[in-house]
């Protein structure tokens, strides 16, 4: 046996003399929820992202010039409900409209935006830009008029525009908006990425989930939906959140959102996950991010 010495460190211990921070945020996005579906987010780069604009006639307690910046408007689809402030937006911070490429010529049209702002997309793309990579799927518009018997056929249309809401030139993009749909993932450059997920098709999108395992995802809320489907949503993609998206329709048929997430979070918990749905309130930032802290 070799008669080595070996140090002795337990004179010197494991602890540092100078103060040990109590805990840190590293911080990936700041999120707020205006109306309908749209989203308003800031990236960590300081580029913000639109969804789906719609609050000329949807509140009154907020309007375009309250937004902090539109570099990126992304629409999922064409119903004025989703893309009526467009314009708006694009005049006052010259931003790039993201659309699917089958609607991004009448876009350019019917809200007369320059075709240099228009950046179209296609169906299962990646496409990376400033500050973020952008990922398409495939959307398919909730159908649930259709099983109701509600469904208007388009010879029953005539010349009315989608809602009920009269804007001049969209009779189109309406009905394009039936048919196109554009769901997506947005990866920040800290690799913190946000799915997007509206429509009627989300086991197709879910199955793609699986590779790209999302942080948080921005679900449509359809009404029928039992607080036991939207908490397996959530599950099914491995989401650390879940939050609501076209929600405003709770408040049309009476239905406290606030107590629906509480029953969701009943259903998470109860199936020992650590996954959370929020209902965020409109107009009010969120930070998202990861911390560490004492316990």
């Amino acid at each position: 046996m070799l008669n080595k010495k070996i140090n002795d460190n337990r004179d010197i211990g494991a602890t540092f003399s100078t103060p040990y921070e109590k805990g840190a945020i590293s911080q990936a996005i700041r999120v707020r929820y205006i109306y309908c579906q749209c989203y308003e987010i800031v990236l960590p780069n300081g580029r913000t992202i639109v969804t789906d604009p719609f609050v000329t006639h949807g509140v009154n307690d907020f309007s375009v010039d309250d937004f902090t910046g539109a570099d990126y408007i992304i629409l999922s689809h064409t119903h004025i409900d989703h893309d009526e402030d467009v314009r708006r937006l694009v005049d006052i911070f010259h931003g790039q409209v993201i659309c699917l490429s089958p609607v991004a010529m009448e876009i350019a049209k019917s809200f007369d935006i320059p075709y240099a702002n228009i950046y179209p997309v296609d169906w299962n793309g990646t496409y990376y830009l400033d500050g973020f990579k952008f990922e398409t799927f495939h959307g398919l518009h909730d159908n649930r008029m259709a099983r109701e018997g509600k469904e208007e056929r388009p010879s029953e249309r005539g010349d009315r525009t989608f809602n009920g809401i009269v804007l001049e030139n969209h009779k189109s993009l309406d009905e394009l908006g039936s048919l196109f749909m554009l769901n997506y993932v947005i990866t920040t450059d800290n690799n913190f990425k946000i799915s997007y997920s509206s429509g009627q098709n989300f086991d197709d999108y879910a199955h793609y989930m699986d590779i790209v395992q999302p942080n948080i995802m921005l679900r449509h809320r359809i009404r029928t939906y039992s607080a036991d489907e939207f908490a397996g949503q959530c599950e099914r993609v491995g989401a650390q959140f879940i939050l609501p998206l076209h929600h405003n329709n709770a408040l049309k048929i009476g239905q406290d959102l606030n107590a629906y997430f509480i029953d969701v979070n009943e259903v998470l918990k109860a199936h020992g996950s650590t996954a959370r749905a929020f209902n965020p309130k409109p107009y009010q930032w969120y930070n998202f991010g990861i911390s560490i802290q004492e316990s």
